[in-house]
């Protein structure tokens, strides 16, 4: 079953619960959000109403998974203070997520050495006293400069021998060279032999602005961006039938009507193929 989602604003009185509302009006069957600004290091206590609230519209409307995304501002391949200020960061989003019920928090590894980004990963979760909920789901980058996870083979060394898994970003992938508007049943596959699609339970379905290979991060609506129908392909693959796929387009009432137009079209046009 493919579930699918937003990334929604927790801005308003409600706050996390407000999520929880928003995507059952627009029909998701999975969200994500941010626990607290992704552009300032402060961060935001939830209050035990605020929790209760989110479990129980949670829980009424079937336990929609969800996905909390680290702020913009970590950089977990640093060094010094912003290195401790980024573990920190995300060790605050992975107690939220355990205290929300959350299933999955995803980050951006950042910019520097690939073995500091593992050593802070692995920090972060020791520091919220993570066992098995939530699951740290690093993300793949666009490329340019000294971005980490750009490569499917470094992702794979990064989550090895960790509790960890990867979140496949499509724009992330196509801008960093994976021809995913052509061959995405190929790309899916060299993921698979890289990291494992086991291993891949989030998905940020993106149409990019940018051409493939340009390192260009600007994500594009379905259908009006470079990959165009490859998406469709991704969304549709077999080998991802139980994955989360989340959305992070721009929004507004008419963009996510074309968004949600579209992706629903996929999904209808496949099941009606699969009827006897």
């Amino acid at each position: 079953m493919v579930r699918y989602g937003f990334h929604l604003s927790i801005a308003g009185k409600k706050g996390v619960a407000g999520a929880v509302e928003e995507a059952q009006a627009l029909g998701l069957s999975a969200f994500q959000i941010f626990a607290k600004s992704p552009r300032s290091w402060k961060t935001r206590p939830l209050s035990p109403g605020e929790i209760e609230a989110f479990r129980a519209l949670r829980e009424l409307a079937g336990g929609l998974p969800g996905v909390i995304h680290a702020s913009y501002l970590v950089n977990l391949g640093a060094e010094g203070e912003l290195w401790e200020k980024s573990v920190m960061s995300l060790a605050d989003d992975l107690e939220k997520a355990r205290l929300l019920g959350l299933e999955y928090v995803v980050v951006h590894p950042g910019s520097g050495s690939p073995e500091r980004v593992k050593e802070g990963a692995l920090k972060a979760l020791r520091l919220a006293g993570v066992r098995e909920r939530p699951t740290l789901l690093l993300e793949n980058t666009a490329g340019g400069g000294e971005k980490v996870g750009q490569r499917f083979e470094e992702l794979a060394w990064l989550i090895q021998d960790t509790p960890m898994g990867v979140c496949l970003d499509t724009c992330h992938a196509f801008a960093a060279g994976y021809p995913v508007g052509e061959r995405p049943a190929e790309v899916l596959s060299e993921l698979d032999r890289a990291v494992g699609l086991e291993r891949v339970p989030v998905v940020h379905l993106n149409d990019s602005v940018g051409s493939l290979g340009s390192r260009i991060d600007h994500h594009a609506h379905l259908l009006q961006g470079q990959i165009g129908e490859g998406l469709k392909g991704v969304l549709l693959d077999r080998r991802l039938r139980d994955r989360v796929f989340i959305l992070e387009t721009p929004r507004s009432p008419e963009e996510d009507a074309w968004n949600l137009r579209v992706l629903r079209g996929w999904l209808e046009e496949s099941a009606s193929q699969e009827k006897p």
